[in-house]
């Protein structure tokens, strides 16, 4: 996987076409303490527990809110959305805080 410029990406046709998305927001493949997570991402998209969640990486700088948390923290900053909505999302360290973000996208209930 890599880095896609979130101008490229057709975004209603990717929220229809997936349930659920996983975006990991960073400025660059490499960026200081993203290695971790880059390599967790690209396991975890592979895997059948996580097979119908989409995997992206987009590049933070089109994302003014990302690259903030991005630059206070110094690691990636991950949004989960369901069925076209934002559901979370916060910066992420570590293989433990993904897959809680991923096991609560999954358990998500819309109120109506």
């Amino acid at each position: 996987m890599k880095i896609i410029n979130s101008d490229k990406i057709d975004w209603a046709k990717l929220f229809l076409d997936h349930e659920f998305i996983v975006v990991n927001y960073q400025p660059e493949e490499n960026c200081k303490g993203c290695r971790e997570i880059n390599d967790l991402f690209q396991d975890l998209s592979e895997t059948k527990e996580f097979e119908k969640v989409k995997f992206l990486w987009v590049d933070s700088r089109n994302n003014p809110v990302a690259e903030q948390f991005i630059k206070k923290r110094q690691v990636p900053f991950i949004a989960v959305f369901k069925e076209g909505f934002l559901v979370e999302c916060d910066n992420i360290s570590d293989e433990k805080g993904l897959r809680d973000m991923l096991n609560r996208l999954f358990e998500f209930k819309f109120k109506l």
